[in-house]
């Protein structure tokens, strides 16, 4: 990873003056998915890119270092090889961007990976997920345990308690969602998400780190026609 985000102060007046237009919002969004999705060669391009930049996830209550294991090795081989050599993409290195476990599994997939001879990251979620509403202390000794078993990305859940009551807190990089909600990830709130990208990078000079890509990145829109 290059060198960290270093971040601004926190401004309370900034934040407060944030306004999102849901109806203009709500379009763009209708918009993006009415546009022609590429084919043939295009199609099959952004799809392998797709795959390169997912975490793969586990994060079910019955995870055993077997599935875990299932995971690393889907992990490292996403898409079948004679569909890669196909294509002449089987020597490429084609990889998921990550694999994703509860701390009490990163000690096994980073032990399935080093045993297939594999330097994929593991990132864990951590401090109390999903709900983010275990005791501070407990939350951190979640984070240094999968820091200690070999994780090199923590995917935090914030205490949604301080966000509703105004008590923000700093990260390197947001996500869409936890995944364990009724709706998730949705066009509009990728759109609101990305222009957020794209104002702090307007007001402070500084690109937002991509956790998956593994590349800085401002958010360019194009206008609608």
């Amino acid at each position: 990873m290059s060198a960290r985000n270093p971040g601004t102060d926190f401004d309370l007046e900034w934040l407060s003056k944030v306004r999102v237009n849901t109806q203009a919002v709500l379009k763009r969004a209708q918009h993006i998915q009415g546009l022609k999705l590429p084919k043939k060669q295009w199609q099959t391009a952004w799809l392998l890119k797709a795959a390169s930049c997912i975490d793969l996830t586990t994060l079910a209550g019955d995870d055993t270092p077997s599935n875990v294991h299932r995971l690393c090795m889907k992990a490292i081989q996403p898409v079948r090889y004679d569909l890669l050599r196909r294509m002449d993409m089987h020597d490429k290195g084609l990889t998921t961007a990550a694999v994703c476990v509860y701390p009490s599994r990163v000690a096994d997939a980073v032990r399935s990976l080093k045993a297939a001879n594999s330097c994929l990251p593991v990132a864990s979620v951590a401090t109390g997920f999903p709900a983010g509403q275990t005791p501070l202390e407990t939350r951190l000794q979640e984070v240094r345990m999968a820091v200690r078993d070999g994780a090199t990305e923590i995917d935090i859940v914030i205490n949604r308690t301080l966000a509703l009551t105004g008590q923000w807190e700093g990260s390197d990089f947001i996500k869409t969602s936890t995944g364990k909600e009724a709706v998730n990830a949705t066009y509009p709130v990728a759109i609101v998400m990305v222009r957020a990208i794209r104002d702090y990078f307007l007001r402070t000079g500084h690109k937002v780190y991509h956790h998956v890509t593994g590349q800085y990145a401002a958010y360019h829109e194009q206008p609608m026609a």
